[in-house]
């Protein structure tokens, strides 16, 4: 059945994945409770519980590893709810995802079979531009490392498209206005003429000698700023598929003497080039196949087995497996600093340093996450030592460097708004702002006319100095910039909107692009006020 879904994604699959629809996209309250000890209630939200398993389905596997959002076309879907890659972010993403599917339907929102048909052939193609049943096949096959099925996959592009629609619900009578998109306009394609000038941050840096004492005290008052950081000792096994060599046959003359016999011979040689890739390439996906079944098995065992006999399940398998020393999370062993195959790749190590060791053993493993070449990483924990704050004498240096970068800035800004005061007072009274700049030390120099998208010689940051002179009317001084490096006074000379004929049409798309982002305002307010009136209760659980 399975096979044939794969092979024909027209109408079978959707009536398969009807089937479901009543208890996969809705749920049924009486039984999405049920639990046992090793499928354990995880949260309850709204007198109702939820298991382990639900929430890994609805949330974790969606909500953490966006790769699956990226190539099912759900990430819109993944940010709107709230997931932001942490813990209390997938939380946010599984409350809202079933206020989303409540909200369906108190207002009868069921998308149709075509639209989802149409969803995943629009998202899963080729190189061609073209449906790829092969695409959607390989991310089917891989489902299940993440506890997922098929069917939970239909569910979350059926949720991503009732979002969409719950949207123009909720957010259907607002609009853009032509005159924000007029004084937005006039804010962007503006041209500017400005004479600026800069105070140094080092200047200020230099004169700052803070004394042991000065230093200790800005430490108490800080302290809990300077960690000894959480180091971690792993052992891991690196499951990566081993491909046959291909023979390389040296290139041969053909035989054939006349351009017909010449063209058979080509042909016949291009045939069998193409049988031969062909079956090459389908050797490879039978190792890979083989790869991830006995990588999923592995799970299952660790799982079945709560994470016991680990080293023993690895080397049945033939793969080994390495240990560690303890190592920090900015000193990861070059082995583990590659990141996860995905189209958002993520590093090995931010799932490691996810790992705890609790009363539930199965927390000190990972999941199998992909690597590059089609390998699969699986992680156990097995130490840590926790991170602690820093005694002053192990934190002397970067208070040191605190000390001094908060006192030269605290300086910089009271020198830049002093002379900017001079600056307009010398302004009021008709002087040119050249002079003023050098009665108060600077030295100015001029630029212009320009527009955002232009390159100013010598000035690698013409974006905040278009968005500071952008406001400000000729004749006048911008406020001070503060940069990491400098203040900068900026005076405007000059400010003009150039004549554009397309720009019609620009505003046209603004007020479109407004009333899109006032319609996303108010679902996502709607959510938040949802998920705050939301009771939700989650088990105590002991580290």
């Amino acid at each position: 059945m399975i096979e044939n879904l794969r092979k024909y994604t027209g109408l079978i699959i959707f009536v398969v994945a009807l089937l479901f629809v009543g208890l996969a996209f809705f749920g049924d309250p009486a039984t999405m409770g049920r639990a046992n000890a090793n499928n354990p209630v995880v949260l309850t939200v709204d007198g109702t519980s939820y298991t382990a398993t639900q929430y890994r389905k609805l949330a974790e596997a969606p909500a953490s590893d966006y790769s699956i959002a990226f190539q099912t076309g759900t990430i819109q879907l993944i940010g709107e709810l709230g997931a932001d890659g942490s813990p209390q972010g997938v939380r946010r993403f599984f409350v809202n995802r079933l206020t989303l599917r409540q909200a369906c339907e108190d207002f009868g929102i069921y998308p149709s079979d075509k639209e989802i048909e149409a969803h995943i052939k629009e998202t899963f193609t080729g190189a061609d531009g073209q449906f790829s049943q092969e695409r959607y096949n390989n991310l089917v096959k891989g489902l299940g490392r993440y506890g997922m099925l098929e069917k939970d996959l239909l569910d979350l592009i059926r949720d991503s498209i009732a979002s969409q629609q719950l949207k123009e619900i909720i957010g259907g009578g607002l609009g853009g206005t032509r005159e924000a998109a007029l004084e937005s306009a006039a804010s962007t394609e503006q041209q500017v003429s400005i004479q600026i000038a800069r105070t140094a941050l080092a200047t200020f840096q230099e004169a700052i000698k803070p004394t042991d004492e000065e230093l200790k005290a800005a430490w108490e008052t800080t302290k809990e700023k300077y960690m000894v950081e959480r180091k971690i000792k792993v052992s891991y096994l690196i499951a990566k598929p081993t491909y046959p060599e291909r023979a390389v046959e040296p290139p041969k003359l053909p035989d054939a003497v006349t351009e017909e016999a010449k063209k058979a011979a080509e042909k016949e040689a291009a045939d069998k080039k193409a049988k031969e890739d062909a079956e090459y390439e389908e050797e490879k996906r039978r190792i890979d196949d083989d790869v991830i079944g006995k990588v999923d098995a592995l799970i299952l065992s660790i799982q079945n087995e709560e994470g016991k006999d680990f080293e023993k399940l690895v080397t049945e398998d033939g793969w080994a497996l390495v240990t560690t020393e303890m190592f920090p999370r900015s000193a990861v062993p070059a082995e583990l600093q590659g990141s996860t195959a995905s189209q958002t790749p993520k590093p090995v190590a931010d799932f490691l340093f996810q790992l705890v060791d609790s009363k539930d053993p199965l927390t000190r493993f990972s999941e199998a996450l992909q690597l590059k070449d089609n390998a699969y990483l699986i992680a156990r924990l097995d130490g840590e030592e926790e991170a602690r704050p820093k005694t002053f004498e192990e934190a002397k240096e970067e208070v040191r460097t605190d000390y001094i970068a908060q006192k030269a800035n605290e300086a910089l800004k009271k020198d830049a708004d002093e002379k900017a005061a001079k600056i307009r007072e010398g302004l009021a009274a008709g002087k040119p702002f050249a002079d003023l700049a050098k009665e108060v030390g600077l030295e100015p120099k001029a630029h212009g006319p320009f527009k955002a998208t232009d390159k100013l010689e010598g000035e690698p940051d013409v974006t905040t100095l278009f968005q500071a002179a952008s406001t400000v009317e000729s004749g006048k001084l911008a406020d001070p910039v503060i940069r990491p490096d400098s203040a900068l006074f900026i005076f405007v000379e000059k400010r003009e909107l150039v004549k554009d004929p397309a720009r019609d049409e620009r505003i046209n798309q603004a007020i479109t692009r407004q009333a899109e982002e006032m319609k996303r305002d108010a679902y996502m307010a709607w959510l938040a006020e949802k998920l705050a009136q939301a009771q939700i209760e989650e088990p105590a659980t002991k580290r």
